[in-house]
């Protein structure tokens, strides 16, 4: 399908002083393209910009209490080395944030947290899985996911240790927390071999439920080695279905998709997404009948957002949401349903040189 151009005239609308943040709009249009409608981008919002330190890896959710949470990880440079994950709250529905500082930080301990990702509970608790590694290192160095929890709607969190203490690289890096019909799932990047995990006690425990993209498979060898493929992650469909996916970099440099009609006991085949070449790829539920996937595109060096009307079959009505203006972390993204009829994307973006920064784009508009 044709690829949607964004026009790219900014308007400044409003100015808000939150602490030390300045959350500034923009209203921005998008063209709609001559196969059918395509969501536009109606707002823009700066999240958390901080020239000193690059800031990647938005996470969102919305607490029992209605606000919106935002965590992403906060380090000296991109490599890391002395890296926590911070957190902000917004109590007007992602339009100002406010700095609640660090929520998983373990510098003392001589370990990084790359990365926290959200969940909630059955019972309306958050969890967050983190993402741990030794500090200013590679892949081959992360190491168990840790798991914390909160019963104050995110304002305190307390530790709760490895996902799975089986072995240390079974879980590795959670993604896509999803809570349906009293059961929690969420997709992890493992040397095993990616895989589904699940819990029906309200996350006091997980256990892998099946293994999603095998080391086995040709293209995923490297896996063993904590290489690709990464980003595993899944999302209920439409029509009932449970999609993952995953991103194998260069030389494939697409995702693949699997599908599963029992809610992740058993799997289809593995579909190499050749026309999808979305780096750190995140589906979620745009609204009934539609699914996003944001996430990289590297030759635009934009992070851009796919939309599917027939249950991830295929993807189409292509929207560039933000070009990276200098070099720096980009196109990490995360999303979440604002109300009303407009969506939340969250994503990394440098907003000044050589850093990442974290903004928002409201979206509105139906898939046609």
């Amino acid at each position: 399908m044709s690829q949607n151009a964004v026009t790219a005239g900014r308007i400044l609308r409003l100015a808000v002083a939150t602490g030390m943040f300045v959350a500034a709009v923009w209203i921005l249009s998008a063209a709609t393209s001559a196969s059918g409608a395509t969501p536009r981008i109606v707002q823009r919002v700066r999240v958390n910009v901080n020239p000193q330190r690059d800031l990647h890896g938005p996470c969102v959710v919305r607490a029992g209490n209605g606000d919106l949470l935002l965590c992403h990880r906060d380090s000296l440079e991109h490599i890391g080395g002395d890296s926590f994950v911070r957190q902000l709250r917004s109590t007007d529905n992602g339009f100002t944030w406010q700095d609640e500082g660090p929520v998983a930080d373990w510098r003392s301990r001589q370990i990084d947290s790359s990365l926290g990702e959200y969940g909630k509970t059955p019972d309306g608790k958050l969890v967050m899985f983190v993402q741990r590694r030794k500090p200013r290192s590679g892949d081959q160095d992360v190491v168990a996911s840790w798991l914390q929890t909160s019963d104050d709607h995110g304002k305190t969190w307390k530790e709760r240790g490895p996902v799975d203490a089986s072995n240390e690289y079974a879980f590795m890096y959670g993604r896509n927390v999803l809570t349906r019909e009293g059961v929690m799932y969420v997709g992890t990047w493992s040397r095993q071999g990616n895989a589904l995990y699940v819990s029906t006690d309200n996350s006091a425990s997980w256990s892998r439920r099946s293994v999603v993209f095998p080391t086995t498979h040709p293209d995923f060898k490297s896996l063993a080695d904590a290489g690709g493929p990464f980003y595993p992650h899944v999302v209920f469909c439409p029509d009932g279905s449970l999609l993952a996916m995953t991103f194998n970099p260069p030389p494939q440099n697409h995702c693949y998709s699997r599908r599963s009609t029992d809610n992740g006991r058993t799997w289809g085949p593995i579909k190499a997404e050749t026309d999808l070449p979305l780096w750190a790829p995140r589906m979620k539920r745009y609204d009934a009948r539609t699914l996003i996937a944001t996430g990289r595109d590297v030759p635009l060096k934009a992070s851009v957002a796919w939309f599917s009307t027939d249950n991830g079959q295929t993807w189409g009505h292509k929207l560039i949401l933000d070009k990276r203006k200098f070099f720096g972390s980009y196109g990490y993204t995360d999303s979440i349903d604002a109300g009303d009829g407009k969506f939340w994307v969250f994503t990394s973006s440098p907003q000044t040189k050589g850093t990442g920064d974290i903004i928002g784009l409201l979206l509105e508009g139906r898939v046609e």
